[in-house]
């Protein structure tokens, strides 16, 4: 099947959540770049819990993509207890960040994490869960968090030219927040609420009508 996309030119989206899974999807991906080239197709590994520094940098040779779906947000605690120490670089956020590879941050469904973005902001920048233990040792900026969240997440979907950044020419989806999370305290991320949210530039929420 992998073959098959990469002969047409096309995108693939696969979750790989452990370094044994991730190393037999990559050997399988060098094999098919051999054949058919994926750079530039948007080809990506999802959630990425387990990645080690050497599987980043084979991902970055191949030009692939990191989607971090952390699971740590909500199972920290858990992981600790099945993984030892190793959950502390559960996900790597700050060597996926360092290697330079096109990477995005994001939530999950609800079925199997959250789905707060502020709960995961706060997560990648402070290393705790969202019941408040630390539970990642590798953190990363705020800033650096906040644009994996949006501008690179915008690339991920093919939607760069429109989304993932207040531009001129850009789609005006923003929101207007209740406090700056570039200066309040990092434990104070997971707080923030929306008090005003635009669509396309039209208000779909203002709390000041609630």
């Amino acid at each position: 099947m992998a073959m098959e996309i990469a002969r047409a030119g096309l995108p693939l989206h696969v979750h790989a959540e452990l370094p044994t899974t991730i190393d037999a999807f990559l050997d399988q991906i060098e094999a098919v770049n051999k054949e058919y080239p994926i750079r530039n197709l948007r080809w990506a590994l999802a959630h990425v819990n387990g990645i080690t520094p050497p599987q980043i940098v084979r991902m970055k040779k191949l030009g692939m993509y990191a989607a971090v779906h952390p699971w740590a947000v909500i199972n920290g605690a858990i992981m600790h207890q099945g993984f030892g120490d190793r959950a502390s670089d559960m996900p790597p956020l700050a060597a996926i960040q360092d290697s330079g590879i096109a990477w995005g941050l994001g939530t999950d469904g609800t079925a199997a994490n959250q789905y707060l973005p502020f709960t995961t902001l706060s997560f990648a920048v402070t290393g705790k869960m969202a019941g408040g233990m630390k539970v990642i040792r590798q953190t990363i900026s705020r800033e650096d968090a906040l644009i994996a969240h949006t501008r690179k997440n915008a690339y991920f979907v093919f939607r760069e030219n429109d989304l993932g950044s207040i531009q001129p020419g850009k789609l005006a989806d923003l929101l207007v927040l209740d406090r700056d999370y570039l200066t309040i305290p990092a434990d104070q991320i997971k707080d923030i609420r929306p008090v005003v949210t635009m669509v396309g530039g039209r208000i779909v929420y203002d709390i000041a009508d609630r």
